[in-house]
């Protein structure tokens, strides 16, 4: 089998904008080419499993840690589809404090900053024949307006009875940008892998897959 630091050999390149603010673009790998359908069963746990991604910790110490060589990045970046580590990877801690100021001017700006409101939970207050106490009947997380309000009527024995009325500070919170940055490179920290058992297989069979003609 080919070494497999020269796979990227195989795959097409795409031009890909430097964002430098120089308007230039270089050539890079597409290293999604043909290979989605690969993905379909990224659910199967005797395939793979969920990993989080420690603080600093980038795709080369994932490869080494998890399958003794740091060349197996590429398959840590394939399964989950990131085309751009340097963005799609999750951020230290450091360098997410950069972007942020970067971004938004500084740290207390982005604090400063309202971005969006959304919902926080809401649980019933007392059993009726709608809810139980303690039920759900808002769930968090669901953008709204900064005027949004929430309420609603319990039903007993059929008959509607008392309603129960939240104002937007038990109904909704405000997120600045700090906090929404913070948010999504946390997201990014939970990534899925192939598991370790799996990986020759995997290897062999993706480049007989990259390497195939149209």
């Amino acid at each position: 089998m080919k070494s497999h630091g020269r796979y990227f050999k195989y795959f097409p390149t795409v031009p890909y904008e430097t964002f430098d603010g120089s308007g230039q673009y270089k050539v890079v790998t597409d290293i999604f080419k043909r290979v989605r359908s690969t993905l379909e069963a990224r659910t199967d746990k005797t395939i793979y499993y969920n990993y989080r991604v420690p603080d600093g910790e980038k795709p080369e110490h994932v490869a080494y840690k998890y399958y003794g060589e740091a060349k197996y990045h590429w398959v840590v970046l394939i399964m989950n589809e990131i085309r751009d580590p340097q963005w799609c990877w999750p951020l230290d801690s450091h360098a997410l404090e950069r972007f942020i100021a970067n971004k938004y001017g500084s740290v207390a700006k982005a604090q400063a900053e309202t971005l969006f409101y959304r919902t926080k939970e809401i649980k019933a207050r007392l059993t009726d024949d709608t809810y139980t106490a303690g039920d759900i009947i808002l769930k968090a997380g669901i953008e709204v307006p900064s005027t949004f309000t929430y309420s609603y009527t319990g039903i007993s024995s059929g008959v509607p009875g008392t309603t129960y009325s939240y104002g937007t500070s038990e109904t909704r919170e405000a997120v600045d940008g700090y906090t929404y940055e913070i948010e999504q490179n946390d997201t990014r920290s939970d990534i899925t892998l192939l598991r370790r058992n799996l990986l020759q297989e995997f290897v062999g069979d993706f480049e007989n897959l990259i390497t195939q003609k149209r």
